[in-house]
């Protein structure tokens, strides 16, 4: 199937359905409740809730089909893939920025300062796929630190809402994109799993563009920065290995 599946061919096939999962997602959080603000009985039993359940298939299907390498040269960059990887720093920063200065949540400050070294980190890994070189293990950690702390608050923000149509989309988003940092930080020890995280860093994406309908601005900055960087790291992971 890597063969038949070009990597721009999966990676436009990844965008689309990220873009549908939004518009989706955008479409259910509408109709839930009813004009009293009550859940509609049977709503988390639609459409995208299927579709969702196939693009996963799918996106699994994929992943078991591709080539093997668990190589640090997998995810070596160029300066093209430099690109993608600056542009969620900057994105990462600005909402980490924003939660530091005007925190309303709990360890809404804590959250920032990681954040904000994620996103140094992050440009770190930009600066050695402009060299062409393979990223230093240690840009890996922080990111990962990051994404575990952030998943701990919120679900326990979110787990308050008896309501699990509300956020289920959001937890998906923050585990894959976690499950999808821990695979890229095996890379640098040449101990990475390609199928496993190509499928973690697609499924991120789609997750993601699903959590931004109704998101905050400063969270929905912060889950933009996790679908481009993993955007831009799938890209470089898709490729064939020579």
């Amino acid at each position: 199937m890597e063969r038949k599946i070009s990597r721009p061919v999966a990676l436009a096939g990844t965008a689309l359905l990220a873009v549908a999962a939004y518009w989706l997602r955008l479409n259910q959080l509408s109709t839930a409740y009813d004009a009293s603000g009550q859940i509609v009985a049977g709503a988390g039993n639609s459409f995208f809730t299927y579709f969702t359940l196939a693009v996963v298939a799918a996106l699994a299907v994929y992943g078991l089909c591709l080539t093997k390498d668990g190589s640090a040269k997998a995810i070596t960059g160029t300066p093209l893939a430099a690109v993608p990887t600056c542009l969620a720093a900057l994105a990462l920063v600005g909402g980490s920025a924003a939660a530091f200065l005007h925190p309303s949540r709990e360890m809404d400050q804590l959250l920032a300062v990681l954040g904000l070294a994620a996103a140094f980190s992050w440009l770190f890994q930009a600066a050695a796929d402009f060299r062409g070189a393979s990223p230093h293990p240690a840009a890996f950690f922080l990111p990962v630190i990051y994404g575990g702390v952030r998943l701990v608050r919120d679900f326990r923000l979110w787990s308050r809402d008896p309501v699990i149509l509300d956020y289920c989309y959001s937890l998906l988003a923050l585990i894959f994109t976690m499950c999808a940092l821990l695979e890229l930080g095996g890379f640098a020890f040449s101990r990475g799993r390609r199928r496993l995280c190509a499928f973690f860093c697609l499924g991120a994406v789609f997750f993601s563009a699903a959590a931004l309908s109704g998101a905050a601005i400063r969270d929905a900055a912060v889950t933009v920065a996790a679908l481009v960087y993993l955007l831009g790291r799938a890209a470089v992971l898709l490729r064939r290995p020579q």
